[in-house]
């Protein structure tokens, strides 16, 4: 842990003494003048997270998250390159690099606590193609504006006159289109739970690392939109090959959204057609390993609310409500079958440090009585199973400070309070804490 946090702290300073440079570039100006429609960026994120001991009535199981002290760190680095060839159409490309060894092999919880976590990881950079995709832009306004506004602040936000359609296809990221909220989502300078980034509950599909291939369309339409999906599953639950045969084993997604001036409200629906293990088979059994279980044809699928609102011009409120249905494993998220959370954002303007920001939030994951028996027969699900169990939900409290040192370079110190890990009274609570540093250029 000392040494990675030394390593954070000699870059954020070498990030300051160097970020006067690119605060005075003009953002607007093309890369390469000869190819005015080409743009390319960069960031990179480091995270340093532990914990120490914690309680346990009986010793770690398979899948336990580990109860003597843990050190974890994640290096994320991408290059995102975009060409706009005009009337609408753009082709866009992100490269990844990560390497990182995760808290108990990325194991223990279904509220995982680092959202850069992968679930196959190593200690050695693994260079991959994160999004390759083609989007589409039909203007139906003839308003060149830009996409629906996710302002917080209630000043700055203005009337949407927007109508237009998008349409995305080839390698994507589902979470970049849908469930977004302003104040929780994925990203790197927010919380750094996963049931933040998202509702835990909703299994969209992605390969291990959070990406797939497929289609994607958003119509906005003044105040309201409406966004559909169909996406490739991977061919084993939270792996990184694809099922490619699309006609037998994907993923659909449907969300409806509401804004106003100073909030938004959206209901999401999805379902995922894959070969799953269904737990109600082995409830009678124990020491059996989902991952290594016959798994059959199954759908698994699930709906919920999301919700944001300005408070003030510096306090925003969001909240999460999601359940799926079924009783079979998880397909490529994490292991819960309802997930609940709420929070609130305070931005640093408010003591006079703009792009500063502190986030507090609440997390209760729940898993389906059927689940429940097979954990308490002593069986172990993909990355939870602690060879007993005495079911509560999981909850989680996060807080975080996001402190921005210059344009492009911030740091943020964040705290987890974990109850119930992997819903079992028998463990717990742990306390997890976390520095990371995020860089854009």
């Amino acid at each position: 842990m000392k040494v990675n946090l030394f390593f954070i702290l000699l870059l954020c300073l070498f990030s300051y003494a160097h970020a006067d440079q690119s605060d005075v570039k003009d953002q607007n100006l093309p890369l390469i003048p000869s190819f005015p429609g080409f743009e390319l960026h960069g960031d990179m994120t480091l995270i340093d997270q532990w914990h120490g001991g914690f309680s346990h009535r009986f010793p770690d199981g398979a899948n336990s998250l580990s109860s003597s002290y843990e050190n974890s760190y994640s290096s994320v680095e991408g290059l995102v390159g975009s060409y706009d060839f005009g009337q609408g159409t753009k082709i866009i490309s992100r490269l990844e690099m990560i390497r990182g060894i995760p808290l108990s092999a990325a194991g223990g919880l279904a509220a995982l606590t680092n959202n850069d976590v992968q679930r196959v990881m190593f200690n050695r950079f693994q260079p991959y193609v994160a999004l390759g995709y083609i989007s589409h832009t039909i203007d139906f306004s003839g308003v060149n504006s830009e996409s629906p506004s996710n302002e917080p602040n209630l000043e700055h936000r203005s009337e949407n006159t927007v109508q237009r359609l998008n349409i995305i296809f080839g390698k994507v990221d589902v979470l970049s289109m849908f469930d977004p909220n302003t104040y929780a989502h994925k990203g790197d300078n927010q919380f750094l739970n996963w049931c933040f980034m998202t509702s835990c509950a909703y299994d969209y599909a992605a390969d291990a690392r959070g990406y797939t291939y497929g289609l994607g369309t958003q119509l906005d339409w003044g105040n309201y939109s409406v966004r559909a999906g169909y996406f490739a599953m991977p061919i084993l639950p939270n792996q990184l090959a694809i099922d490619t045969s699309l006609g037998h084993h994907a993923g659909a997604n449907l969300e409806f959204e509401r804004r106003w001036q100073s909030g938004a409200i959206r209901f999401l629906a999805y379902q995922g057609r894959m070969d799953l293990t269904n737990y109600s088979t082995y409830l009678n059994q124990t020491g059996v390993m989902v991952q290594q279980s016959p798994k059959y044809n199954a759908k698994r699928g699930g709906a919920g609310i999301n919700f944001e609102q300005s408070i003030s011009r510096y306090v925003g409120l969001f909240a999460r409500a999601f359940r799926d249905s079924g009783t079979y494993e998880s397909m490529a998220f994490t292991e819960a079958d309802a997930s609940y959370s709420a929070g609130l954002s305070f931005d640093g303007e408010a003591w006079s440090r703009e792009g500063d920001n502190i986030g507090v939030g609440y997390i209760q994951n729940q898993i389906n009585s059927v689940r429940q028996q097979f954990l308490a027969a002593g069986n172990y699900d993909l990355f939870i199973g602690d060879g007993s169990l005495l079911y509560a939900p999981e909850q989680v409290l996060e807080t975080y400070y996001r402190y921005r040192v210059k344009k492009g370079v911030e740091v943020t110190a964040d705290w987890q309070y974990l109850q119930n890990p992997a819903y079992n009274q028998y463990r717990g609570p742990v306390n997890v804490f976390a520095m990371r540093l995020h860089l854009e250029f």
